[in-house]
């Protein structure tokens, strides 16, 4: 379990960088000689104990993460982010989601090496944030995601947003999209946090991704009917849906409902004192990071010993 007798550890940041197959053209099947995708890492200077893989939002990248990574290293777990093709400092078409084949390749390909170097025995869990967690949710439910994992963390995420928010006609309108125009989110850092300096960095972050093209959109759709008519049974491992008490962006009530439909029975619900989006740049920051090291952890436990 977590050291708590120990100064803090000097944690320092490595970037692997991961070869795509593919190319990543909307309805393409990929090809040879991709994109380079850079997979973030915040480890333990000893033995990893377990590791947590983080599904970033829209606008978000690992570089987000720069306190949220050592305090997991810090806890003896090994924080890995993908900054997800065309997000961050990988490669790939800016403002553009490719097709469904595509995200899940880099992901399973991701997650592939993450297990390898853990190990098989540490646990690892896979945590998705805003949109983050739709990604997660419907790789979660593709059949070429085979790579085991112990738990699955869903904070403030919209699952199946599009479903809830768009009429039959407009899904198949959105469906059949294949313009390159922009979309804009409508993101509002205030909405993300109350604090003075993390707004300035969301308002002032180059890297972000602030607008999709139309196309990119259908994909998300398309995202969303792989786990909203899930064509494969989830593992049985522990899942939870965490967020504030209240959320500016989602609909809470909507996506705990969807959460459930997809882990019935099993599901947590886990509320911390915020009101804002982005939980780790609130006041609970620490103690969500704390939470879900010890959920982690807690998956390594072999009970029937």
């Amino acid at each position: 379990m977590i050291e708590t007798k120990r100064p803090p550890q000097n944690i320092r940041r490595e970037i692997i960088t991961l070869s795509s197959g593919r190319t990543g053209t909307a309805g393409s099947s990929g090809t040879p000689g991709g994109t380079d995708l850079a997979l973030h890492l915040w480890r333990p200077r000893g033995v990893s104990k377990g590791a947590v893989f983080y599904f970033h939002g829209l606008q978000s990248h690992a570089g987000w993460l720069w306190e949220v990574g050592p305090r997991f290293a810090d806890n003896d777990i090994a924080f890995f982010v993908l900054d997800r093709r065309g997000s961050g400092i990988s490669g790939g078409e800016r403002q553009a989601i490719p097709d469904v084949g595509t995200i899940v390749a880099d992901y399973v390909n991701a997650l592939e090496y993450v297990r390898d170097w853990l190990g098989d025995e540490a646990p690892l869990s896979l945590f998705g944030h805003c949109l983050g967690g739709s990604f997660l949710a419907a790789l979660m439910h593709h059949p070429d995601f085979t790579v085991r994992y112990d738990a699955a963390i869903f904070c403030s995420t919209w699952l199946g947003r599009l479903h809830a928010v768009l009429g039959e006609e407009e899904r198949t309108a959105l469906a059949a999209e294949r313009g390159e125009e922009l979309w804009d989110a409508g993101l509002k850092a205030t909405d993300f946090t109350d604090d003075p300096a993390y707004q300035h960095f969301i308002d002032h972050d180059d890297l972000a991704v602030r607008q999709l093209t139309r196309r990119s959109r259908a994909t998300l759709l398309a995202l969303e009917r792989l786990y909203l008519d899930p064509g494969r049974r989830l593992p049985d491992v522990p899942a939870a849906f965490v967020s504030g008490l209240t959320d500016p962006i989602i609909d809470l009530e909507a996506t705990r409902r969807v959460f459930h439909e997809l882990v019935p029975g099993r599901g947590l619900a886990v509320q911390f004192p915020t009101d804002r989006h982005y939980l780790f740049y609130t006041d609970v920051r620490d103690d969500l990071v704390d939470w879900a090291s010890a959920y982690t952890l807690l998956q390594g436990v072999d009970r029937d010993a």
